[in-house]
This record gives C-alpha cells, sequence and structure tokens, in this order.
C-alpha cells in the first residue's frame, strides 16, 4: 500500500515537472518568435498586422493544436475545449494586463483600422463555437460534425478579408530592419518547432495530473493547460511592445483567439467516435460564455480607440477585464 502510494506521487511529481519544462521551453521560444516576426514583417513589407495575426498567431497557437489534437486522441475531449475556451478568456485578460504595464495608456489609438477587423473575427469565431457548445450538438456524419465545417469556413472567410484589410496598412512601412529575413525565417521556424514539441509533452503532463488528482479536466484545460498554452501569446506579446511593435502584440492576441476556435473545429474532426462540441458539460458553457463577453469588452476597447482606463465603469478597463475572468473561472471550478 505504501509502495503504491509513493508510485503515484512520484508519477504525479514527473507530470508536473514536464508540465514546467513545457512552460519553460515555450516562452524562450515565444520571444524568438517575437523578434522573428518583427523581422519578416520589416524585411518583407506585409505589415505588423498581417504577420502578427497569421504567422505569429498561428507558430503560438501550436500548443493549442497539438494539445487538442492529442487530448482527443487519448480521449479527453473535456481537455480540449476546457484549453480552447479557457485560452480565449486569458488571452483577453492578460492583453489588457499587457497594455496596463507595458503598453502605456494611448496604444489603441496607434492601432490600424484592421485590428478592427481582427477583433471582431475573433468575436464572431468564439460566439459560434458558443452557440455549438450550449446546443451540444451531437450530429457527426462520416467523422464530420456541422459546427466543425461552419466554424473553419467562417475562418477561412473572415481571414481572406482580414488580408485585403491589412494590404497597404501604414504599420508595414518601418525602420531599417535589425535583423535579415533569413535570420527572421529561420528563428521563427526554430521557435516554432520548439513550441510544437514541447506541446505534446504539456498535453500528455495535463492529462495524468487530472487523472492523479482527481481534478474535472475541463477545469485543468480551462486553468492550467490555459495558462501554459497562453504563455506564447503572453511572451509574444511583451516582447512585441518593448520592441516598438504594439500593432503584433495586439494582432497576435486576437489572432491566436480566432485560430483558436478554427482549432476547436479541427479536434472535433479528429475525434472519430463522436461530436467534440456534444461531449463539453456545463462548465464549458460557462467559459465559452465569458470568453464572448470578454471578446465582446475587447472589440469595444478597441473601437473606441480612447486611451486605456484601468478602472471605469462607464467604458471597458483593465480591472473589468481582469475581475470578469477571475469570475469566470470561479464558476468553472464550481460547475466542474
Amino acid at each position: 500500500m505504501l509502495s503504491k502510494g509513493r508510485d503515484m506521487e512520484l508519477n504525479l511529481a514527473i507530470a508536473i515537472a514536464l508540465f514546467l519544462g513545457s512552460a519553460a521551453v515555450v516562452v524562450i521560444a515565444a520571444i524568438a518568435l517575437a523578434q522573428a516576426g518583427d523581422a519578416i514583417a520589416s524585411n518583407t513589407r506585409l505589415g505588423h498586422l498581417w504577420v502578427g495575426s497569421l504567422l505569429i498567431a498561428g507558430a503560438t497557437s501550436l500548443p493549442e493544436l497539438v494539445t487538442n489534437i492529442t487530448a482527443v486522441r487519448i480521449d479527453n475531449p473535456g481537455l480540449a475545449g476546457g484549453n480552447i475556451l479557457g485560452a480565449n478568456m486569458l488571452n483577453v485578460s492578460n492583453l489588457a494586463l499587457i497594455v496596463a504595464l507595458f503598453g502605456g495608456r494611448r496604444i489603441f489609438q496607434k492601432l490600424s483600422k484592421g485590428q478592427e477587423y481582427l477583433a471582431m473575427e475573433a468575436f464572431v469565431l468564439t460566439a459560434l463555437a458558443t452557440v455549438f457548445v450550449v446546443i451540444g450538438s451531437s450530429a457527426h456524419w462520416f467523422g464530420v460534425t456541422p459546427g466543425a465545417i461552419v466554424i473553419l469556413l467562417v475562418y477561412l472567410i473572415s481571414s481572406r478579408i482580414l488580408y485585403k484589410a491589412s494590404v497597404g496598412d501604414s504599420s508595414a512601412e518601418v525602420e531599417t530592419p535589425e535583423h535579415t529575413l533569413r535570420w527572421g525565417w529561420t528563428v521563427f521556424l526554430l521557435g516554432a518547432l520548439a513550441v510544437s514539441v514541447s506541446a505534446t509533452a504539456l498535453a500528455l503532463s495535463a492529462d495524468q495530473i487530472a487523472d492523479k488528482t482527481g481534478i474535472s479536466a475541463s477545469f485543468i484545460g480551462v486553468l492550467a493547460v490555459a495558462i501554459v498554452t497562453t504563455l506564447p501569446e503572453l511572451t509574444v506579446g511583451i516582447t512585441s511592445i518593448r520592441i516598438g511593435v504594439p500593432e503584433m502584440a495586439v494582432a497576435g492576441l486576437y489572432g491566436s483567439n480566432a485560430l483558436n476556435i478554427a482549432i476547436l473545429a479541427v479536434a472535433d474532426l479528429s475525434y472519430f467516435d463522436e461530436s467534440l462540441f456534444g461531449s463539453l458539460d456545463q462548465s464549458h458553457v460557462i467559459a465559452s460564455v465569458f470568453a464572448v463577453v470578454l471578446m465582446g469588452i475587447g472589440v469595444i476597447q478597441i473601437k473606441l480607440r480612447r486611451p486605456v482606463k484601468h478602472f471605469s465603469l462607464k467604458e471597458p478597463s483593465t480591472a473589468a477585464i481582469v475581475t470578469l475572468y477571475v469570475a469566470g473561472l470561479f464558476l468553472v471550478f464550481q460547475a466542474a
């Protein structure tokens, strides 16, 4: 009995160590991704909006992609859904904190018009996912669910609209780049690879932690896994602002939120036994609703383009966003 208890503690310790090690790799890789993204945007004149919303968001969302595919393959849809919805909640809260601590009060006034399209894209996609989670759609035809197809189509169409909106954006006009294009692509690919590899270990260790501690997989997904899988976005956001490209910081976070929902659809298509949306519980409904509310506040904040307010009862503020995130997290824990 004692030996069995020690084995369980040892396995849990290994799982936690693997979880924390994955987080460390993700942070280091994300710093490199931010610098690489700036080099690519500067040398190709694509602009920080497009690079941030697609290239950087794609690379920083690799943990969500790998984690979710791994989660559904080990028959843990709760972890997959909790990870995505928790990440979208947390990304909005992270952006509020980044802006408050590093961005300055007038950061939203420096953003391009395309940021409004991007924020709305993320909002609409998250709202769509919420609808499918709330109704618990269990339709599953030959391995394909209607919800997944609708989400992927909306993502592709809205990404095309965003690309057109970003063409000729003034943010593409930057000073002489610090690094070459070859350096940018090399570092970008290496950083993306490091993030991808660590994400597999992240999903497996999170599943073990949930199993051995008895904590709900959905709550583990919304809190622990979401925190680590959003570390790339958080790190890229901070690094981008510190090197003077807030456009890429905001685009990376909202672009990641939009891509996360597309990843949830891909995970649904990878869950061959049944519909992923139909397998989620009440805690996921709560997380999705809070993600929509938080993202809606973010859309208003970008649309208004007013100086950042840390405390306000009339306009979006840092305190309101963070408080809503914490409240949502508490309700998810109660429902899990």
